[in-house]
């Protein structure tokens, strides 16, 4: 893990310094009365700034130097075809290229889309039958809010409230509704809004990777201040744990993060016969091995939809998640992966979009 984090972004800095050295370079070239060697030194001390900004690679900073370098690196190959092609680009198309403004502005664009696209919540719709349903059951669930990154607790109360009016029958939190950056004051005023969103069979929450703060030396409150928050607002946490309701059983498994969980088929064993199994956890993990112990229906969260392209594509290309985002049936086993209503780390989403969903089960 350490290696993943850390040791891999600190080697991908040193191509970073070297492309944004001649990069600067190239700006200088403009200045005639800009000396070479004081040239070198100015895009030296400039790419070395960059790499600081850029750290760590999977920050704010480092998010925005690698679209930088995907779009300099994708104009510097479009300038060598002109040049092959014409011999001669025009003079003026050549200093535009050397001031580096077209990467600037494609970057600025992709942000400011990524900024606004944050902030546009959606409700998606879900519909599956089942025979194991009397009536229609209709579920409410959110995940990956990550409090605090694009929303405060009043705007979460805003689409609580528009839950609330779809009167579904049970509301889940699927994993990673706070993280290691959501102020304490605004976890407990959230707990206290996800008690009071009125369900027939009530709140219920698993924890994702996030949610327990194991990311930082010294979070703000414990797991354990967390699920004590929670259930006395009236939010059921599942950890490993199974309910039996009329006609429905949650399953609500720990986070694959955490060590020794027990098995989906060991956990389902609790579930009365002929009840709909619904399966709540975090990561889209184990989908066969799910859908072989018999559960109904999956809802999962965490991989943001890619919150920043084509970060979801490669994550499943590379079998780090086994559905990105949406629905697949897998046997008799109905999979959702959800985008999540928020985003990590940085207010940008250049991924998909933030979502809401509920799934209407029919007979």
């Amino acid at each position: 893990m350490y290696f993943l984090f850390f040791v891999i972004p600190l080697i991908l800095l040193i191509p970073v310094c070297l492309y944004m050295f001649f990069w600067f370079r190239r700006i200088f070239s403009l200045f005639p009365k800009i000396s070479k060697r004081v040239g070198i030194i100015l895009s030296a001390a400039f790419s070395f700034f960059c790499a600081y900004l850029s750290w760590p690679m999977y920050r704010f900073g480092g998010m925005v130097m690698i679209h930088f370098l995907a779009a300099s690196i994708i104009i510097d190959i479009i300038y060598k075809m002109l040049h092959r092609k014409m011999g001669q680009v025009p003079e003026k198309w050549d200093k535009v290229y050397r001031s580096g403004i077209i990467s600037i502005l494609i970057v600025l664009s992709i942000m400011g889309y990524g900024v606004v696209n944050m902030r546009q919540v959606r409700e998606t719709r879900y519909e599956i039958t089942s025979d194991k349903v009397e009536n229609s059951l209709r579920i409410a669930a959110i995940s990956d809010l990550h409090l605090g990154t694009n929303m405060d607790a009043d705007k979460l109360s805003e689409y609580c409230s528009k839950i609330v009016a779809e009167k579904p029958d049970i509301f889940l939190l699927a994993g990673d509704i706070f993280d290691e950056n959501t102020e304490k004051e605004e976890m407990k005023k959230a707990a206290q809004i996800f008690g009071s969103v009125q369900s027939t069979y009530g709140t219920y929450y698993v924890l994702g990777n996030h949610d327990p703060n194991q990311y930082v030396n010294k979070p703000q409150y414990s797991m354990q201040e967390l699920c004590y928050t929670l259930d006395e607002a009236g939010v059921t946490v599942l950890q490993d744990e199974v309910r039996n309701l009329e006609g429905l059983t949650v399953v609500g498994r720990e986070d694959a993060s955490r060590a020794g969980r027990k098995s989906t088929r060991e956990l389902v064993k609790e579930a009365e016969e002929g009840n709909f199994i619904l399966l709540l956890d975090h990561q889209p993990l184990e989908l066969k091995e799910n859908a072989e112990a018999g559960v109904d229906l999956q809802i999962s969260g965490h991989t943001h939809a890619g919150q920043i392209w084509p970060t979801g594509i490669l994550m499943q290309l590379l079998g780090v998640s086994e559905l990105n985002y949406g629905y697949q049936k897998i046997d008799n086993m109905n999979t959702i992966v959800t985008s999540g209503i928020g985003g990590w780390g940085y207010p940008i989403r250049t991924g998909r979009h933030c979502e809401y969903i509920i799934v209407d089960i029919h007979a």
